[in-house]
């Protein structure tokens, strides 16, 4: 059997300590490779095994939808979003055993074929994702159709796909904290097929030293294997609450190779789980370090110093078989989730975000946050890798904007309130779209007399201030006015103008939207 790869989140406790994740959204981002092509025979033993005296040529980042990226999920009726993912290490610790030793790296990877089949002809297999043979690398993201296989797996597999993985850290090098903890966690993600995902343990990272390596452990909690139809760990959201079948096949690459070479084929789809820092036994404001996996066999309950021990093999068994449990296959770990509540925690009273024209504008407020916090605006492209656009510090309770043309499509922004001691929460997401097509503000009628009215169409609700200036470029009328539905209306003034052509700029929130229009007064 290949282990499944499913999606972890933290979440409150109850009576299991995990809750079933039950609908994804994701979305496919384009993305490069830095190998395009080359020609390895498949692994032996395999279900390619029956014709691997062929070489196989293997392509990579083929179309543009290369990456699958999770942007958000639900769990208990919650919905959960990307939070960031602050100097995440990803660490994998390995105790070589009989069957396995040094570093082999084992993935599975969606192809652009309908359907995954083997010993395909012609010889050639065609990829979606980037090329990455680093096992740490590609789980330290948020992708989808390109993980891992068999993580905790020592012995027996028939394809040969056995690992020396005995324990995989998360580490948040920075820390994180929230005051909700309830509402925050971490996402990891299985493919397989329903009712059979595979279990594992988890426990939150309480300290780290000088070099982020894990020096102390919360309690370990459990994920049974199946799913939530059965036993309430894993869910298996269906195709229309945003799962996908993944046509993929499982690679392998040992110290040897050069590059990775084709053990099996797959067609299945995705799973999550939820563990909140509530799970996990974090309490409110508590600053911890992201959290370990382990396999479901070895000592139960072990505690902080037999987790930091991987040679301890009651613990960590180096003898573990699918059919044991060691079958994980891991994806999309890295990155942390919370509701909005939780990511906003409480501070920010106000994030909204308007489009005018080609303008992205963003708009928001935050209280009661000590002297010296760091605020950042950041913005994304794919709702998952963020940058900087403008930061601050922060120094009092005000409304603050930005404005920027970031070009055209969907845009995500959201603000990351770091204090004076590195720890980070993020707010809620805002999504804007510019449109390529989208038409500049416009106005009816251009030929007017005094005391008349102007409609402005085309843009954003809210209140606006409009300037009439002269040929000489001085403003000879002012006046404030609020959009609704797309337009509002501008009264011009009822005292006399001199006849003539005269231009009208809009302002919101003291940025000048792009674009004027040419108004002409007539005499009365």
């Amino acid at each position: 059997m290949i282990a499944m790869h499913l999606c972890v989140l933290l979440y409150p406790p109850k009576a299991l300590s995990q809750s079933p994740v039950l609908q994804f959204t994701a979305n496919y981002v384009q993305a490069s490779s830095s190998v395009t092509s080359y020609t390895a025979y498949p692994t032996s033993p395999g279900t390619f095994s029956s014709c691997n005296s062929n070489n196989y040529t293997y392509t990579w980042s083929n179309g543009t939808d290369n990456q699958l990226k999770l942007t958000s999920f639900t769990a208990n009726s919650k919905t959960y979003v990307v939070a960031g993912s602050p100097g995440v290490e990803v660490k994998l610790r390995r105790v070589n055993n009989a069957t396995v030793t040094g570093t082999r790296n084992i993935l599975y990877s969606e192809t652009t074929a309908a359907s995954a089949t083997s010993c395909v002809t012609p010889r050639q297999l065609d990829f979606k994702a980037p090329y990455n043979d680093d096992m740490a690398e590609f789980l330290n993201n948020n992708v989808l159709n390109h993980g891992t296989d068999n993580v905790f797996t020592n012995a027996s597999n028939g394809d040969g796909n056995n690992n020396n993985i005995e324990r995989v850290d998360v580490v948040f090098t920075t820390g994180i904290a929230t005051s909700l903890p309830a509402d925050a966690g971490f996402v990891l993600c299985e493919r397989g097929n329903n009712n059979a995902h595979d279990g594992f343990r988890i426990a939150a990272i309480l300290s780290i030293d000088g070099s982020n390596n894990p020096t102390s452990f919360g309690a370990t909690k459990n994920c049974t294997a199946g799913n939530s139809s059965n036993n309430g760990s894993w869910g298996h959201p269906t195709i229309a609450s945003g799962n996908k079948l993944l046509a993929a096949y499982v690679l392998r690459k040992d110290p040897a190779d050069t590059y990775l070479r084709v053990s099996s084929n797959v067609n299945q789809e995705i799973g999550g789980v939820f563990f909140s820092l509530s799970d996990l036994g974090v309490v409110a404001n508590q600053i911890i370090y992201g959290y370990c996996l382990l396999g479901p066999d070895g000592t139960a309950n072990p505690t902080s110093a037999q987790i930091l021990n991987t040679s301890n093999a009651a613990v960590f068994p180096t003898t573990t078989t699918e059919a044991q449990g060691g079958g994980l296959d891991l994806i999309s770990i890295n990155t942390f989730y919370g509701t909005n509540q939780a990511l906003a925690n409480s501070l920010v009273t106000l994030f909204k975000g308007s489009v005018q024209y080609t303008d992205a504008i963003l708009n928001w407020n935050l209280t009661s946050l000590a002297g010296g916090t760091i605020i950042n605006l950041e913005r994304s492209e794919d709702a998952v890798t963020f940058i900087p656009v403008f930061s601050y510090q922060y120094d009092s309770d005000v409304n603050r904007s930005y404005q920027e043309s970031p070009g055209t499509g969907n845009f995500y922004y959201r603000l990351q309130i770091e204090s004076v001691t590195g720890s980070k929460i993020y707010s809620q997401v805002v999504k804007l779209t510019i449109n390529q097509k989208q038409q500049g503000w416009k106005i009816y009628p251009t030929l007017v007399r005094p005391g008349e009215s102007i409609t402005v169409n085309n843009i954003a609700g809210g209140l606006y201030t409009a300037s009439l200036q002269n040929i000489t470029s001085a403003v000879v009328h002012r006046a404030v006015f609020n959009a609704q539905n797309g337009k509002g209306v501008i009264t011009l003034p009822q005292k006399k103008l001199r006849a003539g052509t005269y231009l009208l700029f809009i302002e919101k929130d003291g940025y000048q939207l792009f674009g004027q229009e040419k108004i002409i007064f007539q005499s009365d």
